[in-house]
């Protein structure tokens, strides 16, 4: 049985379904392997059993809690080692050109029977081994962190050639740290580009621990940090949004789509790009009289994020331009582009001074602020719109969909100045 796709899941659960388990959450069920690709599949008994108040469903191992069960590291170790002796089979299948799921099952059976080693020429190999995970999660991470994930891998074979060094686990140290970032200044890449790589690379690294393809932790070490550092984001005030909206667009087709894809939707939402483009009438709802858009947040989806925001009269508006449903999708990069020529439609060209180190360098410059509005501008500005007008923090987090204060503040883009007269007019002082 062929198959073509690159992509796969690997998942460890328990034989027997949870609803029959629920009854008997003490007894013993066996641990499970189970592999797709393509709509096709396999199971294989690990030989392991766990009972249903000892398995970690979010983690698929056995619980390593307090008052855990005997062995559980030697069985979660099992379970890695079946892991990664899976995932080297099916990429070394991959790139010969000779995957097939019955011998794929047989080699995974032999492994579990002890019948072979985990034993791979390539195992050690970095880049080899970040491309192979690439492969593995295509399928269940989003198009926007494939393409983060491709272009750090790039960054790493570039590094490799321009070293003359084939990276193993072992090269990753400090020295290495400090010549990757190194290398990423010498392409005259931002810091914050330089940060979003090492965060790449340190993920890639984590997932080979967990595999226990490498025991080697320099990259937690707090010296191997993610270099970061402010930079302007702009968000929008209720004048500048209604400016936006009265923009006569109707001979721009997509600049129109655009603006009322970003603003009516966006602004009015305050969800992230990925989860406010492509809304449809599937997503619209009624509770309890009450009109309302439901959003599987697609960051944290695998954590069931769901949150609800009411239909206001600006969003049933535009809801009733496009037949009573959401503006059609828009590609991203296109998207983006439009929104930018919508902005400036709108006559958002006050100057803005921004700061940035590229390159190794500090650099400053004036840029127009209709360059500065992008699809994240609209979370911020729903944000910081709502933090003005003194709303209660939680409550505004209820439709945003954050988890805690601080990741909601770094969304909030006021300056003293204007926190302070926001606090004076909201009667602070009466």
């Amino acid at each position: 049985m062929s198959i073509n796709s690159k992509h796969a899941v690997i998942r460890f659960g328990l034989k027997e379904s949870f609803k029959s388990l629920e009854k008997k959450p003490l007894k013993e069920s066996t641990v499970m392997l189970f592999f797709s690709s393509n709509k096709k599949r396999f199971k294989k008994s690990t030989g392991l059993k766990c009972s249903l108040n000892s398995w970690d469903k979010e983690r698929q191992r056995v619980k390593t809690s307090k008052g855990m069960v005997p062995n559980t590291h030697k069985a979660n170790q099992l379970l890695n080692e079946i892991e990664s002796f899976l995932v080297n089979e099916y990429f070394k299948m991959m790139e010969d050109g000779t995957l097939n799921l019955n011998d794929l099952k047989k080699r995974v059976g032999d492994r579990i029977l002890g019948k072979t080693e985990f034993v791979d020429e390539k195992k050690d190999d970095l880049i080899s081994f970040c491309e192979g995970i690439l492969k593995l999660k295509k399928s269940s991470i989003s198009i926007t962190t494939q393409r983060s994930y491709s272009q750090a891998i790039r960054i790493l074979r570039s590094y490799s050639e321009n070293y003359s060094v084939k990276l193993s686990f072992d090269d990753i140290d400090m020295q290495f740290y400090r010549r990757f970032c190194k290398h990423m200044e010498g392409k005259n890449y931002s810091l914050n580009s330089i940060g979003k790589h090492v965060k790449n690379l340190k993920t890639f690294l984590n997932e080979a621990l967990t595999m226990n393809i490498t025991n080697n932790l320099i990259f937690k070490n707090k010296a191997f940090r993610v270099p970061k550092e402010e930079v302007v984001e702009i968000y929008l005030n209720e004048f500048e949004l209604e400016q936006l909206a009265k923009t006569d667009l109707s001979n721009r087709p997509k600049l129109e789509l655009a603006r009322d894809i970003f603003f009516l939707i966006g602004c009015y939402t305050g969800q992230r790009v990925s989860d406010y483009n492509g809304l449809t009438r599937k997503n619209l709802k009624f509770i309890n009289g009450h009109h309302i858009i439901e959003i599987k947040q697609a960051k944290t989806r695998r954590h069931g994020n769901v949150v609800h925001i009411p239909v206001t009269k600006g969003i049933k508006k535009i809801l009733n331009k496009y037949g009573s449903n959401f503006p059609p999708k828009m590609c991203e990069p296109i998207l983006r582009k439009n929104l930018k020529l919508a902005a400036k439609r709108a006559g958002f060209n006050k100057p803005i001074n921004i700061q940035f180190t590229k390159g190794g360098k500090i650099e400053s410059t004036v840029v127009p602020m209709y360059k500065l509005v992008k699809t994240h501008t609209a979370r911020r500005s729903f944000c910081t719109n709502h933090y003005l007008k003194g709303k209660p923090l939680q409550q505004i987090m209820l439709f945003s969909g954050h988890k805690t204060e601080r990741e909601f503040l770094k969304y909030v883009r006021v300056d003293k100045q204007q926190e302070i007269i926001s606090v004076i007019e909201s009667g602070f002082f009466q």
